[in-house]
């Protein structure tokens, strides 16, 4: 939803920090419910949206974004293909969703509770560096701690709970699901092999030939005992990312290393090293096999048996698949929905007259063109009536969100039509990666990490929580 997403990101963008963006998202603080009183806008299975209230979200809109003078209104609306009307469109469908998310949460017995919201509250506050930074931001969004509670948070839990129970009524979940999907994968589970390596790079002007040769000594001296394959990671590794983990970098099946590596590893039994130093285009690595996974006599019958990675990707799987189910469901729920929206009623304080202002931007084009501009006559006056609405998928402006449609950002409730879940909070896709490390990005591929702190390789979905720390190498991966 373009014009309900975009004050929020813009205003976060300002504080400087693209966490704060994925951490607040983009909930536009309105007054929210249904007004008593007063012409109704629309109804929602007979539950009314009061005029009112529309009126008083763009009003607020308008005080958080600068734009309270007609001219400045007026402009931003011209700027980014809105016109009164569509405006009020979307905030009515803004409040119509919300609407319907609260009747199938009846429906399907599912409530927020105050575990659910300070548990969140913990995670959010977790992203920035100390209390009086969050503090800060949310007052650069316009927000208290209360407002954004009520107006971003708690709307995505329930969407997000909410996905939940329709899967698990429509499609089946939970850790049932999860065997069956593990059991579907036992083929490529059993054999699965889990490393730590060691990576030299060159040193100054030292040659590939000197820098092998560096490799083997240290080879030779973890064999004969003089060092551990530990200290030899903490003191030699130049992947920061895995030294920090005694080199571990999680299980082969879960990522995708370079070739290299991958065949170095496919020779090695637990507890094996490699014998000589395996170079690949990010140095010479000294690789260690610490775990080997076998599928059980009989099969796998018990998530227990599995190693906790493993289950962590089956659930991120099952998290994409819900969420893909869930956005299918709500289309088909606003569809058999009855849905009025009444006429827009004359005198709105936010309803201008916005012709010249299309004028003045026509003019301002054609002069940078160096030509005449063109007679706007007969497109004011559409635009006056609302028969511009922006074309689907159009951005509103340079900060904003993404239209219906297109991919909502991290803390965003996704618009109609789009994936449930919270970026922030988002699992990746069915077959993305959910990473090893928090310095190793895997592979263009669908690497699923060892850890679940590992940052996706450009394609793939990234948690809000995912940023890669600072230095991180991925030598050992493609």
């Amino acid at each position: 939803m373009k014009f309900t997403s975009f004050v929020k990101s813009s205003a976060l963008k300002r504080v400087g920090a693209v966490s704060l963006t994925l951490a607040l998202g983009a909930g536009l603080v309105g007054c929210g419910g249904n007004g008593a009183g007063g012409a109704v806008a629309a109804t929602v299975n007979g539950q009314n949206i009061m005029e009112q209230t529309v009126t008083d979200y763009v009003a607020q809109f308008r005080a958080d974004s600068g734009l309270e003078s007609d001219e400045a209104w007026g402009e931003w609306m011209v700027a980014n293909n809105y016109t009164p009307e569509t405006v009020r469109e979307e905030v009515i469908e803004y409040y119509v969703k919300q609407d319907l998310y609260d009747q199938a949460a009846a429906e399907y017995n599912v409530a927020v509770e105050q575990a659910d919201i300070d548990e969140a509250m913990e995670q959010t506050k977790a992203m920035f560096e100390s209390e009086e930074a969050f503090k800060e931001a949310l007052e650069a969004s316009g927000m208290t701690e209360e407002t954004y509670i009520e107006t971003n948070l708690r709307p995505r839990l329930m969407e997000s709970k909410l996905a939940e129970a329709v899967a698990n009524a429509e499609n089946g979940g939970g850790d049932e699901a999860l065997l069956a999907q593990a059991q579907s994968a036992s083929d490529q589970f059993n054999g699965a092999k889990r490393t730590s390596h060691i990576l030299l790079t060159a040193e100054g002007d030292e040659t590939d030939e000197a820098l092998q040769a560096r490799a083997q000594a240290l080879i030779d001296q973890i064999n004969a005992g003089t060092i551990s394959f530990e200290d030899a990671v903490s003191q030699n590794s130049q992947d920061s990312g895995s030294a920090a983990k005694g080199g571990d970098v999680g299980w082969n099946v879960l990522n995708n290393f370079v070739t290299e590596y991958t065949d170095a590893v496919a020779g090695l039994n637990k507890g094996d090293m490699t014998a000589s130093p395996v170079k690949s285009e990010f140095g010479y690595h000294i690789i260690k096999c610490t775990d080997v996974f076998e599928v059980p006599e009989g099969g796998i019958t018990s998530l227990d048996q599995l190693p906790t990675e493993f289950v962590d990707a089956l659930r991120n799987m099952q998290s994409a698949a819900a969420g893909q189910n869930f956005t299918t469901w709500y289309q088909e729920y606003r569809e058999n929905a009855e849905v009025t929206v009444n006429p827009m009623p004359e005198g709105l304080p936010y309803a201008i007259d916005i012709a010249p202002y299309q004028k003045a931007a026509e003019e301002k084009a054609a002069a940078a063109e160096g030509e005449p501009a063109a007679d706007p006559t007969a497109q004011g006056a559409q635009a006056a009536e609302g028969d511009q609405a922006p074309a689907e998928g159009d951005a509103a402006g340079a900060d904003q969100a993404p239209a219906e449609g297109d991919a909502a950002g991290a803390d965003q409730a996704p618009a109609e039509g789009d994936a449930a879940g919270a970026g922030a909070d988002q699992a990746p896709a069915q077959g993305d990666a959910a990473g090893a490390g928090a310095d190793q990005a895997p592979a263009e591929g669908d690497a699923a990490g060892a850890e679940g702190d590992q940052a996706p390789a450009e394609g793939d979905a990234a948690g809000a929580d995912q940023a890669p720390a600072e230095g991180g190498q991925a030598p050992e991966q493609q």
